[in-house]
């Protein structure tokens, strides 16, 4: 089985912040005489289902154009289903009794927050992750190349300073890149096998909206 686990961007897409930035104008439109439809859009490149590169906390880190295209097919996934509550700093708890393969190229971090999604409690009161947590699983998972999860930051909103510090562990220190507000609504009790990343070509982007597709039993 074939599915998404990116959503769609639209004008109530939630930003970090709680920021309105997403703006969708038609410019021609066939009901009022055009030969075609076509829209101008307008939003942030942090926006919806998007990937973070290192260059987004650091000058001189990688962007896009840094990353080979079979960078982006991933044979080897692992799930984390861990019910996170409200503003919590996830760390090694989430690992306990986990035998993580150490050949893991991407976890996928599930934690059920994406029910806020259309709440303000989703940006506001979102789980962050802590920054020792991107070296443990480095040295768990040599090979590991992306962490994805679905809630709308690694930075706790109620813990912005913390946040800024988990991004570099992760982004700089461990080379570890981060995949934010992935839909993993439906995958719930199902074995991810592989997944395909396919962010938006922006030239030297810090990051861009991602397409995820997986392949699940």
């Amino acid at each position: 089985m074939i599915t998404f686990l990116s959503y769609f961007i639209n004008e109530q897409t939630p930003l970090y912040g709680g920021e309105k930035a997403i703006f969708f104008e038609k410019r021609n439109q066939i009901v009022e005489g055009a030969s075609s439809n076509t829209e101008y859009l307008k939003f942030p490149n942090h926006t919806g289902t998007h990937i973070d590169f290192p260059k987004h906390f650091s000058d001189s880190g990688k962007t896009i154009n840094d990353y080979l295209p079979s960078f982006w097919k991933f044979n080897r996934v692992y799930t984390i289903d861990y019910p996170a509550s409200q503003k919590e700093i996830l760390s090694h708890n989430i690992l306990e009794d986990l035998q993580i393969p150490e050949d893991t190229e991407f976890i996928i971090i599930n934690t059920g927050f994406g029910k806020y999604r259309n709440e303000e409690n989703y940006w506001k009161n979102n789980p962050g992750l802590a920054p020792e947590l991107a070296g443990i699983l480095k040295a768990r998972c040599p090979n590991l190349r992306v962490v994805g999860f679905d809630f709308i930051s690694l930075s706790s909103f109620q813990n912005r300073m913390l946040g800024r510090e988990a991004h570099k562990e992760f982004l700089i220190k461990n080379n570890i890149l981060i995949i934010e507000d992935m839909n993993l609504t439906v995958i719930k009790d199902k074995n991810v096998k592989s997944i395909i990343a396919l962010p938006l070509m922006i030239e030297e982007a810090d990051g861009v909206p991602v397409t995820i597709i997986a392949e699940y039993e």
